[in-house]
């Protein structure tokens, strides 16, 4: 029990918001500009799930699920638009978020080379607190709300990419600041109030070709809250053509990982990753899962060619 406190302080205090070891993969996820950017899908559908700390109890768990579609314009290829729905839940110890989101994203050809994205998820944020795990006896329990809504929840995004790079930046919790407190006792509020702290998502990658067949991808992603110290999560992946990737992982001081992702079908791929404490949990709970699962109708079949072409890869176009 001891143990299920001390992170369920840390969760609540310093991860406000999901953080994925593949970004990548689940780029719309955590970017609303970067969906739908590959013109030539036109359906994407990507669902995933996350274990942290696997060793504790009612250790953290995430599960999402996106779905969007592609609008071509009849004739101009220099811009289009993309329309879906994200859905995500957010559980630690006894508190839980769901948040559900409709999502637009607008992608303008700056030249033959460069798309410049513009995205917006809207929606709202249902924060739960499990009474099951909390003594019925308390009379401050038995009064409990279960939970509350926090809305208009509106997270704005930017993405530049290429076939060379991709830059995210994402502003997450601009609209929703203070909430409600869940727990009341007569009416009455019990504690101070609860603030969600905006936080920057910043990101950045670089697809350098090592052979025809080969692509190294390294990048990095910043999660920082307001007056909390960041979370940087580092990624090297190598891709070989169409078929599968592995690569390395690292956050902060506190995580090592190595990740796989595989080409299953010509419109279906999964990414895995497995992430290890080297913090002071590692002799408690060292391991860290991570499951994603993408299908796209159109698109993971392609090749470039080429001395200077890149491949694509497993990751690259959801």
């Amino acid at each position: 029990m001891t143990y299920l406190c001390i992170c369920f302080v840390f969760l609540i205090k310093a991860q406000q918001v999901p953080i994925y070891t593949q970004y990548v993969f689940n780029k719309a996820g955590v970017n609303p500009a970067a969906s739908g950017t590959d013109i030539n899908q036109t359906i994407n559908y990507i669902f995933g799930i996350t274990r942290t700390m696997t060793a504790f109890d009612n250790a953290p768990k995430q599960n999402f699920v996106n779905f969007s579609y592609t609008i071509r314009p009849p004739r101009s290829y220099h811009y289009w638009q993309n329309v879906g729905a994200y859905i995500e839940t957010d559980q630690s110890g006894v508190m839980a978020n769901n948040n559900v989101y409709a999502s637009y994203a607008f992608h303008l050809l700056l030249n033959k080379n460069i798309i410049m994205s513009l995205g917006v998820q809207a929606g709202f944020r249902k924060f739960l607190i499990s009474t099951s795990l909390l003594d019925a006896n308390d009379p401050v329990v038995k009064k409990t709300n279960s939970y509350t809504y926090s809305y208009p929840d509106i997270i704005p995004g930017f993405r530049l990419s290429s076939k060379k790079f991709f830059f995210d930046l994402c502003a997450r919790q601009l609209t929703v600041i203070q909430q409600k407190d869940i727990i009341k006792k007569n009416g009455k509020q019990v504690g101070g109030p609860s603030y969600l702290n905006p936080n920057i998502y910043i990101a950045y990658g670089r697809f350098i070709p090592v052979s025809h067949d080969f692509v190294l991808l390294p990048s990095i992603a910043i999660n920082n809250a307001i007056l909390s110290a960041p979370n940087v999560d580092v990624n090297v992946m190598l891709y070989y053509n169409n078929l599968f990737g592995v690569g390395i992982s690292a956050r902060n001081t506190n995580f090592i990982g190595g990740v796989f992702q595989l080409k299953l079908l010509k419109n279906l791929s999964i990414g895995m990753a497995y992430s290890h404490s080297i913090n002071n949990l590692s002799s408690v709970s060292p391991n860290s899962y991570e499951l994603m699962i993408g299908v796209t109708p159109m698109g993971l079949n392609t090749k470039f060619t080429g001395n200077r072409a890149i491949a694509r890869c497993p990751a690259l176009e959801f």
